[in-house]
Order: C-alpha cells, then structure tokens, then sequence
C-alpha cells in the first residue's frame, strides 16, 4: 500500500524545480533610466532546461544586443552556453561545453580553445555572462537545488572561473514594486548580485547590479 506514495515521492524529488516553460520579460535601467528589454523564454524537453535570452539595449548612443542559450542537465548543471552579441563594429560569440569537472570554451575574442576546471572545493559551475540575463535566471533554482555554500563561476567571454559565494542571512530593503512573498538570493563574489525571486516558482522578480546602478524588472501580462 506504501510502494506508490514513494514512487512518487521519489519521481518528484529526481528532477530539481526549475521555472516553468514561458516567456519571462524584463525591463532593465541603468541609474534609473530606462536602457532597453530583456526575455528569458523556458523551454524544458528530454529531461534538460533551456533558457532563451533575446535582449537589446541603448546606452551612450550605442545600440547593444545578445542573443543566448544555456542548456542545463537534469539536476540543472550547466551542459552546454551559446552566445552571440552585437555592438558597434563588432560582433562577437562564444560556446561553453561542460563535462564534468571541466569547461571547454571557445569563441572570437579568444585566441583557440580553453579549458577550465572547477574550482577547488566547488562541485558545479554556474554560466553567466555579467550584463546579461540567461544565468542569473537560473541562479535561484540551481542554488537551490544545489544547496552548497559556494560554486564556480564561469565568465563565457573571458573563460575566467571565479568563486560564487552567498550570503544567506543578508538584510536588504525589499525594493518598491517587489512582493511581499518574494525571497532574496544575496551574491557577495565575485560580483554583488540582488535576486529577488518568487519561491514557488524560481523566476526572478528583480535582478539589481549596485555596482554598476542596473536593474532588471520583471513584467508581468
């Protein structure tokens, strides 16, 4: 009578909780001003998540814009991060491969292919390209999910691996707009990063970037 409660139980608990499959929109400023829109469209197949970041910007004059994909694993390890972006006069990409404990990435700004490892002590690597949205959307399910006190931090453009450690007891004002339900993932390195998040669902609210005076909000239908 017991046998299919924990089958159950146990299906339910295989998989990690991730976003569910939808279009997640985002406003973004920069000291206060309106710069451009971000998406994150989820899409979830044969057991993997991918995310689907379309975003575009105007800042100092200039029109920015990126395309990304970042396929993460079963138990939400990064497998595989294409990017693409565009500015004046260039026109930049980029790929990550992930195989265990190492990162194999490639792309135009880079002279061959490097490899890099985790970092000791560290058991995943997270992707995420600064300025962007695709890896920062999935930081609240993987942390989550993952429950160590620190990761590796994989830098796409630069192959750079940096440790990413949390504060799990910071205190920050909620900002104006954010629901009250809403938890906080608090970055200290190697960048400080504000994720306000819904817990039921994973998907960032607010993202914020104090160094650098950005915001991403989310806009709802």
């Amino acid at each position: 009578m017991m046998l299919l409660p924990a089958l159950l139980l146990a299906a339910a608990g295989a998989n990690p909780t991730f976003p569910a499959p939808a279009t997640y929109r985002y406003a973004a400023t920069l000291g206060g001003q309106p710069i451009g829109e971000w998406s994150a469209t989820v899409q979830s197949r044969s057991g993997e998540n991918e995310v689907d970041e379309n975003s575009s910007a105007m800042f100092a004059g200039m029109q920015l814009a990126a395309t990304a994909s970042l396929v993460l694993g079963a138990d939400l390890a990064p497998l595989r991060y294409e990017g693409s972006y565009h500015t004046p006069g260039q026109n930049p990409s980029v790929t990550v491969t992930v195989s265990g404990g190492y990162a194999t990435v490639s792309g135009t700004l880079m002279n061959g292919t490097q490899r890099v490892g985790l970092l000791p002590n560290t058991q995943h690597f997270v992707v995420v390209e600064p300025g962007l949205l695709a890896g920062l959307f999935a930081l609240p399910a993987q942390l989550g999910a993952w429950q160590e006190s620190a990761v590796t931090w994989l830098t796409p453009t630069s192959a750079q691996a940096q440790l990413l450690t949390i504060n799990p007891k910071a205190s920050i004002p909620r900002p104006r707009g954010v629901p009250g339900s809403d938890a906080l993932l608090s970055i200290e390195r190697p960048l400080v990063v504000t994720i306000w998040y819904d817990p039921a669902t994973l998907v960032p609210d607010e993202v914020i970037v104090p160094s650098q005076s950005a915001t991403l909000t989310r806009e709802r239908p």
